[in-house]
């Protein structure tokens, strides 16, 4: 994954007030473009950097969500929650259905829990290539708070709270009406279940890891319970092809892109049927409690104007002064920034352990936060959430506090609520250092320092946990050299080598811990972590003045070219 700026017009705060929006200006969520980042990029710059291809997409969705919400929605047109595979694709053509979505906003990680509703009418089609209707970018409706698109003949339209979505479908031909769910789930592992007394249907999509532990089991699943606002007539399951009328459980067989769901009919009379959808990471009742609590009826209108107040208050907390068409590449970029780090404890404050899923842990007085891409947002997302909302930010850092305490190292790069070793640097350090630096409270510092401090002193000497991400990568030579030699391939880790650019990250990432450890009077670490600052310098080749890669003899590199746009030591 390259670094993607996330916040180009919000870092120079030189130019941008944080201040209430100016009554005169218009809602700020009316200038926010969701497809921005849809498409694939055409800069020069895009295509130099580009690798695999990922990069010259945004990666990307016009999800409609509140502020930090556990769940998102988008118009689905790739079914996989395959690694650098988006839900949504502008160019795409079809719709395969309506997602409720865990996918790490412009990013090539993975999407994961995630489960897929689609109206149909006519034929009852399953696999999501067969199902997928046509659609056309000038019936695209797209907001923060709204998405809806015409499929044929049948309106569709999503809105949402933070843990659930409300979909409302308006069927116009005269052909029966079905809706079809499938959970998500690449390795066969969905669960479906209907409930026809209760008119609703609920399920589950296991969530596996990736990077470190790939492909393990990451101990919780995205749970979900879906309800109609009309009773339904018929219901069945279907597993890839093969539909069952009146059976009412599928469970995936562990078969490797088997595919599987539910299905419910409603005739032809009721045109417009109103679908509510409650997610959780903790349970089936934990799905079903969040849905009660926050979506308590069917009134679509009700919840999509409470998203966009939620949306104009998150946004409206800075205004800026220029052009149309600045404050829609502003303010968009502002509502991306806000979709991640994820809210992951249910409504009564009930999550999954870090680390494992179990057993359930319970955030006391904080909401517990995960799907922090700390590579990426450690230089601006992150501050940034800091400076606008604080209260939100002391949530987060106890949030990586607690996942510290359930897993026995501070994590790197948490996301699918597991370790991860991702990426070079260990930008936890700056991101904690930063928030208390900057006034932020309300987080337990003194454990959240205990386990900083581990991650910059001790070596992990557990191989077995070390590979699965837990403590900083190539600490071993860092400490012994001042440097990360290239003898050291970091081969325990996503990105491989790249020796050089971690020692200036860990110089970096050990200046940001001095200065939390001096605040907290913890002066003799502040002293030596302040001499490690200074390691940056090891790399740097005085005959030339470049970062390069060093051996561990001192010698440097002999293929070393300032001209290359990358390196791998």
């Amino acid at each position: 994954m390259l670094l993607r700026p996330i916040l180009p017009f919000i870092i120079s705060l030189l130019f941008f007030g944080v201040k209430k929006p100016a009554s005169a200006q218009p809602a700020p969520v009316t200038y926010v473009n969701t497809h921005i980042g849809t498409a694939p990029a055409t800069t020069a710059s895009a295509r130099r950097h580009s690798e695999g291809g990922s990069e010259l997409k945004g990666q990307t969705m016009p999800a409609v969500s509140t502020p930090y919400a556990m769940t998102q929605w988008t118009p689905q047109t790739r079914a996989t929650e395959t690694k650098c595979v988006a839900p949504y694709y502008y160019g795409d053509k079809k719709i395969q259905g309506f997602r409720a979505t865990h996918w790490l906003n412009s990013s090539c990680v993975q999407d994961y829990g995630s489960l897929t509703i689609i109206p149909l009418s006519k034929n009852l089609v399953a696999q999501p290539e067969a199902r997928a209707l046509e659609f056309s970018h000038q019936t695209e409706v797209a907001t923060p708070a709204y998405y809806a698109v015409r499929l044929n003949a049948i309106k569709s339209e999503m809105t949402s709270t933070a843990r659930c979505g409300l979909l409302r479908f308006t069927f116009e031909g005269d052909d029966d009406h079905t809706i079809l769910i499938e959970p998500n789930s690449d390795e066969g592992e969905g669960y479906v279940a209907i409930d026809a007394e209760k008119g609703e249907i609920m399920g589950y999509n296991p969530v596996h890891r990736i990077y470190q532990g790939a492909g393990q089991p990451a101990g919780f699943s995205g749970y979900f319970v879906v309800q109609f606002d009309t009773a339904f007539e018929q219901y069945g399951i279907w597993r890839d092809d093969a539909i069952q009328a009146n059976a009412n459980t599928a469970r995936g067989s562990k078969k490797r892109g088997e595919r599987l769901g539910a299905y419910v009919g409603f005739g032809k009379k009721r045109k417009t049927i109103t679908v509510r959808v409650g997610t959780s990471f903790t349970s089936l009742e934990g799905a079903r409690q969040n849905l009660l609590a926050e979506i308590k009826d069917f009134d679509f209108d009700k919840v999509k104007k409470a998203s966009e107040v939620a949306w104009n208050i998150a946004l409206g907390n800075m205004s800026v002064k220029g052009s149309d068409e600045d404050k829609v590449l502003f303010y968009s970029a502002l509502y991306r920034s806000k979709l991640s780090p994820r809210l992951f404890s249910d409504i009564d404050s009930r999550y999954p352990a870090f680390a494992g899923g179990n057993p359930v842990q319970k955030a006391d007085g904080f909401d517990y936060y995960d799907d922090f891409s700390l590579w990426d947002t450690f230089r601006a997302a992150m501050p940034l959430h800091v400076l606008l909302e604080p209260g939100k930010a002391a949530g987060m850092m106890q949030s990586l506090t607690k996942k510290a305490g359930q897993g026995g190292w501070m994590p790197i790069f948490p996301c699918w609520n597991s370790y991860t070793a991702a990426m070079i640097g260990d930008h936890v350090l700056s991101v904690m250092a930063d928030a208390y630096a900057k006034g932020v409270r309300g987080f337990d510092v003194a454990t959240a320092y205990k386990y900083l401090r581990k991650n910059a002193f001790e070596p992990n000497p557990d191989p077995k946990s070390y590979a699965a991400g837990q403590g900083r990568r190539a600490l071993d030579s860092y400490l012994k050299y001042g440097y990360v030699p290239m003898e050291d391939s970091v081969w325990q880790a996503f990105h491989k080598r790249e020796q050089t650019s971690r020692t200036l990250e860990y110089a970096y990432d050990d200046f940001c811990l001095s200065t939390l450890a001096q605040s907290l009077g913890h002066t003799e670490d502040a002293a030596l972590l302040r001499k490690r600052a200074l390691n940056y310098k090891n790399v740097i080749d005085p005959a030339t003045g470049y970062a390069r890669g060093r051996r561990a003899d001192g010698g440097w590199s002999q293929n070393f070219d300032p001209s290359a746009s990358r390196a791998s030591f």
